[in-house]
């Protein structure tokens, strides 16, 4: 866009060019031009060039620092930046440059308060560099996992653009549907308003006017004042949390949640309990500095004799080879492993038919085999965990390679994983004629067991390191107990309905989360947290379309289970929700195979009633039998699709990327070569049935986040 008299000066003095720079117009509209076409070393130097003759020109300053800042001359940049601020403080558009940089030197976190002193000086209207200093904090906090604070500069993104910038839509609506992501860290945090009849409103309003305004950090400040003076009132506290989630300042958002869920029970200023649980469920997530964790080891082991311990590794029924590919193992600094295992406390039973549950077998480690090389002796390396696990893996170690292994001569700690994690999921090996109907018996017999008779047992530091059975007896625990198992709850939705919550919580003597009633309510604004309880048969059509649309966008999978087994009952939402489209939402977040299988066959057959094609179907029953090992079934339904769908639009493309992210085809089209066993009469791969059946896995801060992208996809794709 050409530069004109009238334009905003670029370099955030508040004036137009005519009234800052006129001098400079025809130069200014020339590098704008050149900006525009990229041409970006060229300008940096036509920059460089009129400094001489106009110094310290803010328009100037401002854009040298962007292009040194866009073309990695860190030094350079920082140089300028000073400079730009020395010669122009307080300017929003070098506060902004400052947030950018940091942003990209130093981390997100480090940008938010320039990045605010920007806002704030951005009186009238904002400079579109503090627009993109906004925007670009934003992608960096989701980069770095600090999803709160990204979300509250997101939809301050969103404000500020009327709800038109299709990136920051692309990446909230990423982050909403992410499995990975928790539903509490899904939702914008809420805004209290101030009683009307509080002493403290006048001083509460005037805060909330610099929230309007995104001034995030004076509105905190102004609310810490007023609590020293006020007190601690619950709508204060809830502000001066969401503020500071914003402001990316966990430890703050800590405090300030905490004194928000933890007002005394029964008094009446105290907020509604579910509000009060969750907001410590989420302190208690964020909250990295008082979590247990579970130390991953790395246990060496010198060997004697190398080709015999690889005898005795090969022979035991205990030691299992893991799937990969050794050769991809190999680093800079060693060759890679002549084997890797996992390591059974037991050998596997040759049925799984009527198995009992405290006869699976369990991997308790995995070890790695290294020949030797110039520097160091053959050596085998144990990964296992500093629990009940290392006794029992070193215990199988020994009882396998007996006198082949010296002793351990060194420990090291490899990593750690949340202690809760860890203690609610566990590995079997099943053999591999388990029916599944026992199989899943199993696992849900071992995950109730581990819920409601291992988890009360284990010490937390959130409890002030007692167990949950103890801290159930001190009524100052309650809701820190009751936010540990919501969280426990919102974690496992992707499990189906076994575990029943509420039983766990009376076993402790808690309050249990009931049905709620849908008079009068907003299902658009209740938390999703709660979304699942709402009582759907008492829904109206309008809320049970509002629950089914709102539970698919956040993966909210308790609620859309029953959302949609209750959309399917109402003969009046077949417009609205087609019966294919509701069947494919079940079939994507259902655990068990044969029913999501079932839900698949519902929804061809409604495509069908309704004149649309069955491929979406038949492709996305493929890919759960790709998923299921059933390379046959597949195999078949690939040679329907071919012959009964292929010139359909866009069924020749989507078949093509199934094949290939399912490993079936190189991405040249060639057949990918499957191991030994393969089915015959297609391009089906065979494969080992899986060995181990985990279960129980909870997020954690720092367990694995999503990409921006949406993180790990379903194993069952579908048409929407």
């Amino acid at each position: 866009m050409p530069i004109d008299p009238y334009t905003p000066c670029p370099g955030g003095t508040g004036k137009k060019v005519k009234f800052c720079c006129p001098d400079l117009l025809g130069e200014l509209d020339e590098i704008q031009r050149m900006l525009e076409g990229d041409q970006r070393l060229a300008c940096l130097e036509r920059i460089n060039s009129l400094e001489g003759k106009f110094p310290d020109r803010a328009c100037l300053l401002s854009m040298k620092v962007m292009l040194e800042a866009q073309l990695a001359d860190e030094g350079k940049a920082e140089a300028t930046l000073a400079r730009f601020v020395e010669k122009y403080p307080g300017n929003a558009v070098a506060l902004a440059e400052e947030a950018t940089l940091k942003a990209t030197k130093q981390g997100a976190a480090a940008a938010v308060e320039p990045l605010q002193r920007a806002i704030a000086a951005s009186s009238g209207s904002m400079m579109p560099q503090v627009y993109d200093a906004i925007s670009l904090v934003a992608e960096r906090l989701v980069a770095e996992g600090q999803y709160l604070a990204a979300r509250g500069h997101l939809m301050l993104v969103l404000d500020l653009s009327a709800h038109k910038d299709e990136r920051a839509t692309n990446v909230v609506m990423q982050l909403d549907g992410s499995p990975q992501l928790p539903l509490l860290m899904k939702e914008s945090q809420p805004i209290a308003q101030a009683p009307v009849d509080a002493l403290w409103k006048k001083g509460f309003d005037s805060a909330m006017e610099f929230v309007r305004r995104a001034q995030w950090l004076e509105a905190a400040k102004q609310l810490r004042e007023l609590a020293k003076s006020a007190g601690d009132w619950p709508p204060i506290w809830r502000n001066i949390a969401t503020l500071r989630v914003w402001l990316a300042e966990n430890k703050g958002a800590i405090e300030a949640l905490r004194k928000f869920a933890r007002q005394p029970l029964g008094s009446s200023a105290a907020p509604p309990l579910d509000e009060m649980v969750e907001a410590e469920a989420l302190a208690q997530m964020i909250d990295t500095e008082n979590a247990d964790y579970v130390e991953v080891l790395n246990v060496r082991y010198p060997i004697k004799d190398l080709d015999l311990a690889m005898q005795q590794l090969s022979s035991d029924p205990r030691a299992l080879r893991l799937p990969v590919d050794l050769a991809k193992m190999a680093t800079e600094d060693q060759p890679p492993p002549k084997a890797a295992l996992s390591l059974l406390d037991r050998a596997a039973p040759e049925s799984g038919k009527g198995i009992a549950r405290e006869n699976v077998p369990r991997i308790v480690g995995q070890v790695f085999v290294y020949g030797k090389q110039t520097d160091r002796d053959a050596r085998l390396e144990l990964i296992t965990y500093r629990t009940d696990e290392l006794s029992e893996s070193q215990r199988v170690v020994a009882e396998i390679l007996k006198d082949t292994l010296g002793t351990a001569e060194a420990e090291e700690v490899a990593t750690r994983r949340p202690a809760v994690s860890h203690a609610l999921s566990w590995s079997w090996r099943l053999p591999d004629d388990t029916p599944n109907e026992e199989r899943d018996a199993l696992i849900s017999a071992e995950r109730r067991a581990v819920l409601m008779d291992k988890w009360p047992l284990m010490k937390f530091k959130v409890l002030e390191g007692r167990t949950p059975q103890e801290a159930s007896r001190d009524p100052a625990m309650r809701v820190p107990l009751l936010a540990a198992i919501l969280i426990l709850e919102l974690s496992s939705m992707s499990e189906g309905d076994q575990l029943d919550f509420n039983e766990l919580r009376t076993k402790q003597g808690l309050p249990t989360a009931e049905t709620i009633e849908p008079t009068e309510l907003d299902v658009l604004t209740l938390p999703l947290a709660r979304l699942h309880r709402l009582d759907v048969s008492k829904l109206s059509d309008e809320q049970l379309e509002a629950m089914f649309v709102r539970a698919t966008h956040y993966r909210q999978v308790k609620a859309l289970r029953r959302a949609g087994e209750e959309v399917l009952k109402r003969p009046s939402l077949e417009q609205t929700l087609p019966r294919q489209e509701v069947y494919g939402q079940l079939a994507q977040i259902e655990p068990n195979p044969e029913k999501a299988i079932k839900y698949i066959e519902d929804a061809r057959v409604a495509a069908e009633a309704a004149g649309q094609s069955s491929a979406p179907w038949d492709m996305t029953e493929m890919t759960l039998r790709l998923s299921m090992g059933d390379f046959p079934t597949a195999d078949r339904l690939l040679q329907h699709i071919r012959s009964e769908h292929i010139r359909e639009p866009g069924v020749a493309q989507m078949l093509y990327q199934i094949l290939v992210e399912s490993g079936v085809i190189r991405p040249d089209g060639t057949p990918a070569m499957g191991p030994p066993g393969a089915a015959g009469g297609g391009m089906m791969p065979g494969a080992a049935p899986a060995a181990a059946s985990e279960a129980g896995k909870l997020w954690t801060p720092d367990g694995g986040a999503p990409a921006p992208a949406g993180g790990k996809k379903s194993v069952i794709w579908t048409p929407d």
